[in-house]
């Protein structure tokens, strides 16, 4: 036989075979050159070359192989072959055993000596180097944990903190997610500002970039610039007032419950540094809170016992509307569309009040088992009630106002007296020397997040933006707290749910706006398209109304001004003395009548609601009332203007009548105008 010998080299540069079409590392394979002489001449043909792998390089035992390619092609003494052992090169030092067999043959002559490998073919080792260099696919990453050190500063990681996102457009595709983003609230060490020389704050409520705070002992209402939460600048203070302990704040007026004074007072902060009182409703029953909401007032009477409803779409002339008596110790009241909630001390429970008929308030249901609720807050679909007598926060589901069922309670809590509610936290105030936020987010597992010290008998608490404003009566002073949060300059959501929503600027809604509860418009509004509206309550309307299409004068009520109409006084009447009652007689052309009718009266049984009917050819109309809060003292009635269509032509009569116990003598008197509208 011929003696054959190989000369053998590893082509370096094509080391690396990728016969793979996945996804996956390099493949295992390598390729093999080398010499085959037969008989000390280059040979030439096709031979059978059978590869296998070694630790050593005499004797041992095999570690890969023998694989065996048939046929190779050998050209002048040079061929080019793959070897593929699989993944077997780990870095030790390996040996090539090569064995020849002419084509088919099957006889093969192993070759002498083994072939130190290279290391060009351990670049296959790059599969689990520990020195890389190059690109590495991250699904190669299979086991282990990355620090948070190793990755440059622009990554971010869960679980980190301190972080910042330097970046003007951040994205998620949309088969990615981005979990609930939650920035918890921060625990003030302390306020980040105080105004002081106040004189027993007892309540604040804040607008825009202004707190009001009623101040009990000086008799005043406080108005304090917070534009500068680690400087609030007091800018003016309204005196004059009558015990005032609660305040509210609805487009330019505040509304301060006065309860030494019993009545409720108007004041116009249109401008912060003149607050004018404007309107003042009296023969209130100690007042001790008040909620606006639309253009009613809604106060609780701790020694009434009620919950008393106020118009004050007038702000210069508030009128009572409606009562609800039979409360127990009503101390603190809220209004969320179209009910209102009562938390009553003495009676150890939460009234919930249908207000959708503000002349008829309903208790439509109530929530027991409470230990001298003081306040309340509503949000969403729960009322939040703290209870003095036992240290706790309770959460009711009043989605069902008829039946509202506490889900949870939190106890420990160190005298609260005041609540407010902020998206997912609610911020407890405690009469102590503490302030608690309690994470409501999950309302049948209340958690306490934190407490932070306030300092003694804080009594109000109000939230807006990402500071807290506390009022305390034993350093008199108003203190901001910064409770963290997240600052964004510019957001774009498809949808967004808040607790309450406060625009220091100009908020332009881009389809339609859907109001659930009230609307104060406090400066004039401009309608540039159509306006829908299923119903007009109005009390002062002006322009001719050009715009307006399509309106139902049934549906039409309030006081309008006449002088905006182009009516025709049909005629005027008058009369002095007892209303016994009086009758008068006028004639029409028909059409569509506007009857204003005024007088006064008073009431042996005060307290009580008087008035007289008016009625149109014997058919009552309307009734004009006022409450009378002392007895044998003459009020004016409120005057009532009625819209009547359809009234036939000819002669017609109107009668005035004393209404329920109204007394009426020759100190009253009464009017009547009749007028004709074109339509």
């Amino acid at each position: 036989m011929k003696s054959l010998s190989v000369i053998s080299t590893f082509l370096l540069g094509l080391i690396v075979h990728f016969s793979s079409s996945t996804a996956s590392a390099q493949g295992t394979a390598f390729t093999y050159q080398g010499q085959l002489d037969a008989g000390g001449t280059p040979a030439n043909g096709s031979y059978d070359l059978q590869f296998t792998l070694y630790t050593t390089n005499v004797t041992g035992t095999a570690i890969a192989g023998p694989v065996t390619n048939a046929a190779v092609r050998v050209t002048n003494g040079l061929f080019t072959t793959m070897v593929d052992f699989g993944n077997v090169f780990t870095g030790a030092s390996n040996w090539l055993e090569i064995a020849v067999s002419t084509n088919g043959a099957n006889t093969f002559t192993t070759l002498a000596p083994r072939q130190q490998l290279t290391p060009v073919p351990y670049a296959i080792y790059a599969n689990s180097a520990s020195n890389l260099l190059g690109n590495i696919s991250a699904l190669q990453i299979t086991s282990g944990t990355i620090g948070v050190g190793q990755l440059p500063p622009a990554v971010v990681t869960n679980g980190a903190t301190g972080l910042s996102l330097g970046v003007s457009n951040l994205s998620v595709s949309v088969n990615s997610q981005i979990a609930p983003l939650s920035v918890p609230p921060n625990i003030p060490g302390g306020p980040a500002g105080t105004s002081s020389g106040l004189n027993e704050p007892v309540s604040v409520a804040v607008s825009g970039r202004y707190a009001y705070v009623a101040n009990l002992n000086g008799n005043s209402l406080q108005i304090v610039d917070v534009s500068n939460p680690s400087n609030p600048v007091s800018v003016d203070t309204l005196t004059g007032l009558n015990g005032p302990v609660s305040v509210a704040v609805a487009g330019r007026y505040a509304y301060v419950a006065c309860e030494n004074g019993n009545n409720l007072q108007i004041v116009d902060v249109s401008n912060p540094t003149d607050p004018v009182s404007v309107g003042t409703l009296t023969g209130l029953n100690q007042p001790c809170s008040v909620a606006v909401s639309g253009r009613y007032a809604y106060v609780a009477n701790l020694n009434g016992n009620s919950l008393q409803i106020v118009d004050v779409g007038d702000a210069h002339g508030p009128v009572s509307v409606g009562i609800l008596s039979g409360l127990i110790g009503p101390l603190s009241v809220a209004v969320a569309g179209r009910y209102a909630y009562v938390a009553c001390g003495d009676g150890n429970n939460l009234q919930i009040v249908d207000v959708s008929n503000p002349t008829d308030p309903v208790s439509v249901g109530t929530l027991t088992g409470l230990y001298q609720p003081c306040s309340v807050a509503v949000s969403g679909r729960y009322a939040y009630v703290v209870n003095i007598d036992d240290n706790s926060l309770v959460i009711a589901d009043v989605s069902n106002p008829s039946n509202p069922v506490s889900v949870d309670t939190l106890t420990g809590l160190n005298g609260p007296i005041s609540i407010a509610v902020a998206g997912r936290y609610a911020y407890v105030g405690n009469i102590g020397d503490s302030m608690q936020i309690v994470d409501v987010s999950n309302p049948s597992s209340l958690a306490s997040v934190g407490t932070f010290a306030t300092g003694l008998n804080q009594h109000s608490v109000a939230v807006s933006g990402r500071y807290a404003y506390v009022v305390n009566s034993a350093t008199d002073s108003l203190q901001v707290f910064d409770l963290g949060g997240a600052y964004i300059q510019q957001l774009e959501a498809g949808t967004m749910e808040t607790g309450t929503l406060q625009t220091r600027d100009t908020a332009t809604v881009g389809n339609n706006l859907d109001v659930r509860g009230g609307l104060t418009v406090s400066a004039s509004a401009r309608i540039s398209g159509s306006l829908g509206v299923d119903s007009i309550s109005a009390k002062n309307y002006s322009g001719n109304g050009s715009g307006l299409t399509s309106l139902n004068i049934a549906n039409l009520s309030g006081t309008l001004q006449s002088a905006n109409f182009p009516a025709t006084t049909v005629t005027n009447f008058a009369t002095a003395g007892p209303l016994a009652p009086a009758t008068f007689s006028f004639t029409t052309h028909g059409g569509t009548l506007m009857i204003t009718t005024d007088g006064s009266g008073s009431t042996n049984s005060a307290p009580a609601s008087i008035g007289m009917v008016v009625s149109l050819d014997s058919t009552a109309i309307t009734t004009n009332r006022v409450w009378a809060n002392t007895s044998a003292i003459h009020i004016p009635f409120v005057s009532q203007t009625v819209v009547r269509p359809g009234v036939a032509a000819g002669s017609h009569t109107i009668k005035l009548s004393s209404w329920g116990a109204t007394a009426t003598d020759i100190n009253d008197n009464f009017s009547v105008t009749v007028q004709e509208l074109p339509y």
